[in-house]
């Protein structure tokens, strides 16, 4: 597998199974498919020609949850000031959603 890197701070910016087009300011490495990092969302791959590092970026993962947790918040208010038989349900998703936020960064 090939991996592209830049130079200027080793962040990974592309991969795949054939070397790329080389482009200004980056270095192109042979690595095995074994070696690379499994990550999920919001990680980023850095490789300094020996070693990976793999970062995860807590602030976009937080603003990427802030819409979803917004909208349940809303939602259980107006239960709860519409008195709806939904309003634990509401709360519960509310408080699920809160939880996963606040545990972000920990």
């Amino acid at each position: 597998m090939w991996i592209q890197v830049r130079d200027s701070d080793d962040l990974v910016i592309r991969l795949g199974d054939t070397k790329r087009s080389p482009r200004e300011g980056t270095s192109d490495y042979r690595v095995s498919k074994a070696d690379y990092p499994d990550t999920g969302s919001y990680d980023t791959v850095h490789y300094d020609g020996s070693t990976f590092t793999v970062v995860h970026d807590d602030t976009a993962h937080k603003a990427a949850l802030e819409p979803a947790l917004i909208a349940a918040y809303r939602k259980w208010q107006d239960a709860l000031t519409l008195s709806l038989e939904c309003t634990a349900m509401c709360q519960a998703e509310y408080d699920a959603l809160k939880a996963e936020y606040d545990a972000i960064g920990d």
